[in-house]
């Protein structure tokens, strides 16, 4: 039998970084991804729900740069021109949420008008050249308002490896499907159904079943995803119900085998020591969970100026992904 026989995936492993070599592709394939809510980041000075002027745009600008990360997945920016202000487009393409705009009270603190809030995702243009990778837009997710007139909606990448080889071909390694994504607040723990469900609740009820049927979707084609963003949730409390709950499918009652990064690990700055953990997070599908690179996974409280949520750094490395074979070892 010949080693072709034996394990297709480890021989299309070794052409990959034959590929590389003569690509100019680097050898390094560490993906970084972050999930940042970047609070109320408007396109105008002195706007918004937090005022910033030029310094602070500039400050921030300056810090996503020395972070370095790949894929920015973010929340709570006002429109493109707000993004494009901490994403230049000669180093980003940058994707915002459809979600139509709609008008808002005054901020809780100050007079200004509250501005839309729409999530995002933000990918560097080197992406290409350093792993191969191109970022394919799809269809906004706006199931995730959950019922909720002109609620936020997700926004949906697909990362696809796009190095053709001598051949023309594209190699053979699984798309990445990645969304951004921000539900619903001021139910960080409570129950979601009940006698007593408040309706903060009710609309995260409705974003659950719907974010369950996304990763339904994937599961039943075979699809690797990593969900990012801001959960407004605990999920790391003991049995908590949005957790579970999209373990199970939701309405479906389809099991989904899901990881999560820093899983059970308290924030680094809880709001209320009675509630630890993060709301912030960073989940994909098992077989994702042996290219997580833990020594770069963490939360930057370097970042805490610049927002009242800090951004969560999670690393895969795709040297290995999609080398999963069901191979037994042959003398």
């Amino acid at each position: 039998m010949s080693i072709f026989e034996v394990c297709p995936a480890r021989i299309i492993s070794a052409l990959w970084l034959t590929l590389a070599a003569f690509s100019g592709i680097a050898a390094d394939r560490d993906l970084t991804l972050v999930a940042w809510n970047i609070e109320h980041l408007a396109a105008a000075d002195g706007t918004g729900c937090r005022p910033r002027d030029s310094a602070d745009y500039t400050a921030i600008r300056t810090y996503l740069d020395k972070a370095g990360a790949d894929v920015i997945a973010f929340q709570e920016v006002e429109n493109l021109r707000a993004a494009s202000r901490i994403f230049p487009a000669s180093e980003y393409v940058v994707h915002v949420s459809e979600r139509p705009a709609r008008q808002f009270p005054e901020c809780y603190d100050i007079s200004n008008p509250r501005l839309m809030q729409r999530t995002g995702i933000a990918v560097r243009k080197d992406i290409s050249a350093r792993l191969g990778l191109r970022a394919v837009r799809q269809a906004d997710v706006s199931e995730l308002q959950g019922g909720h007139d002109a609620g936020r909606w997700g926004v949906y990448l697909i990362l696809e490896h796009a190095v053709p080889d001598r051949a023309g071909s594209i190699p053979p390694h699984p798309p990445l499907h990645l969304l951004s994504l921000h539900l619903k607040s001021r139910c960080t723990y409570q129950a979601l159904t009940g006698m007593k469900t408040r309706p903060d609740c009710a609309i995260l009820h409705g974003q659950v079943n719907a974010l369950s049927g996304w990763i339904n979707s994937r599961n039943l084609l075979k699809q690797d995803f990593i969900i990012a963003g801001d959960f407004n949730r605990q999920l790391d409390q003991l049995s908590d119900e949005v957790w579970l709950r999209l373990e199970s499918g939701g309405m479906s009652g389809t099991h989904a085998d899901l990881e999560k990064v820093l899983h059970g690990t308290a924030h680094p700055q809880p709001y209320n020591p009675k509630f630890p953990y993060a709301i912030d997070h960073i989940i994909y599908n098992q077989a994702l969970d042996a290219l997580v690179v833990e020594e770069k996974t963490y939360f930057d409280t370097g970042a805490e100026k610049y927002s009242d949520h800090l951004p969560l750094f999670a690393t895969f490395d795709l040297s290995g992904h999609g080398e999963a074979c069901p191979c037994e070892s042959r003398e």
